[in-house]
């Protein structure tokens, strides 16, 4: 079935043929979400000539649904004005988060066309590391005194000047502003006018500190199933909030950055677009599997005699090399993500090292006999068919044994010493999968084909 055209595709083609007037006329009929897709993808002469022809009130929308980096590159071509007034319009987390991604010398230059308590909000905001909660959390939140009635507390919030954008739950603190209970909206309506808030509220409470790490913070979110974590202070007062839409770009952020390490492919997809940034980020992963490769050869070198003895041994050996390279990487992969979601209970790695190891003996051997029973129909004349049939398949059931144990215990020795988990799918397990096997294989051949050097 032919899938129809995207809106975002439709409007990139209207950009290259610089056909202004339709431009202008289609830039009406997409939302803010479409147009921040169609700006993320564009060059910067084509980006602005879109924020030209888009209508003043609606680029602070379009911005906000880019992804940072690149809307950190269209605020760094506008004048200072022009940007702290699109940044004005944004929740002051967002703007945070464009700002740090832009030079001191035009950041200082934007924050002084701020109010000054503006101005000292975001600067408080960019104070923190930003991969920390209090990098993505926003400042903006409602809080009530837990002595109040439902009935004030829910005045309070109809009669407010401006109400954060994402209002989950009314946060109730003391009389020194820390954080004792949280009550949702739902709740709120649902109890009586006259009841004291603390009587409702919860109390058993999940935050986290400004200094937690947003990976960590995403966890959290996704273990307790919510949609804004209060971040606090030592003493437990209240700093902001991180909300649910900064939760799901953590995950999706998070996910991609473990998607490109496994892959030597930097870490952000921003990053890809960029070609010396690419080629800085793939050379070393590459002379890394370049070198990986070069130490399989030298470890073969002393089985040259099984190979003139025994030709049909060579046509055998990709095979038996790519599957346990399959079966690390899978194994590696699901240890990786595990770690990164919290489904992998580092308190039961031999049970989970077993498993693997079992997965990987039982598909080697119905691979090993299935290969081992076509090897005659290659037309691979040897004189023990039976012998060279039992090397390949105990060949194969090793290689992948070893590569379950390798791709499963060389991501839990790395997050063990506090190493990202996620490199160890490149060129260590590969490599280490590949010597092992091809090894065990070669040795198998001379036992049981009494290949005499």
């Amino acid at each position: 079935m032919r899938l129809p055209p995207s809106p975002a595709n439709d409007l990139a083609k209207l950009v290259q043929s610089g056909d202004v007037r339709r431009l202008a006329r289609a830039l009406t009929r997409h939302d803010d979400v479409q147009l921040g897709a169609l700006l993320d993808n564009l060059e910067p002469a084509e980006q602005d000539m879109v924020f030209a022809h888009l209508p003043g009130e609606r680029r602070a929308g379009a911005l906000a649904s880019m992804r940072y980096e690149v809307a950190a590159q269209i605020i760094g071509r506008l004048a200072p004005e022009e940007a702290a007034g699109l940044l004005d319009g944004l929740e002051s987390d967002d703007a945070a988060d464009i700002l740090g991604h832009i030079d001191e010398g035009k950041l200082r230059q934007i924050l002084a066309r701020f109010d000054a308590a503006d101005a000292h909000a975001l600067e408080e905001l960019l104070a923190y590391p930003e991969r920390s909660a209090g990098g993505i959390m926003s400042p903006s939140l409602f809080s009530v005194h837990q002595d109040v009635t439902i009935a004030e507390a829910t005045r309070r919030i109809q009669t407010a000047e401006e109400l954060p954008q994402h209002v989950q739950y009314l946060y109730v603190v003391d009389e020194h502003e820390r954080l004792v209970g949280v009550i949702g909206l739902r709740d709120l309506v649902l109890s009586k006018p006259d009841q004291p808030i603390h009587s409702v509220m919860a109390t058993e409470l999940v935050t986290v500190t400004a200094n937690t790490d947003q990976e960590e913070v995403a966890e959290v979110a996704s273990r307790y199933d919510l949609v804004a974590i209060p971040v606090v202070d030592d003493q437990r007062r209240l700093l902001g909030v991180v909300t649910i839409d900064d939760i799901v770009d953590v995950l999706r952020e998070e996910a991609t950055e473990d998607i490109l390490r496994m892959a030597g492919a930097g870490q952000k997809l921003i990053d890809t677009r960029d070609f010396a940034m690419s080629f800085r980020a793939r050379l070393p992963w590459l002379g890394a599997a370049a070198a990986g490769g070069l130490m399989v050869a030298i470890s073969l070198q002393g089985f040259e005699e099984a190979l003139r003895a025994v030709p049909a041994l060579a046509l055998f050996m990709p095979v038996v090399a790519g599957m346990g390279g399959n079966v690390g990487t899978q194994s590696s992969t699901i240890v990786v993500r595990g770690l990164a979601v919290g489904y992998v209970d580092t308190s039961r790695i031999g049970r989970l090292v077993i498993r693997e190891v079992a997965l990987g003996a039982s598909m080697g051997m119905i691979y090993g006999i299935a290969i081992a029973v076509l090897a005659p129909l290659m037309g691979t004349t040897d004189s023990d068919p039976f012998g060279l049939g039992l090397v390949i398949t105990l060949g194969m059931m090793g290689s992948m044994i070893i590569a379950a144990a390798v791709g499963t215990c060389v991501p839990l020795i790395m997050h063990r010493l506090e190493i990202d988990p996620a490199i160890a799918t490149g060129p260590f397990v590969t490599t280490a999968v590949d010597i092992l096997g091809l090894l065990l294989y070669f040795w198998l051949a001379t036992i049981l084909l009494t290949i005499v050097p």
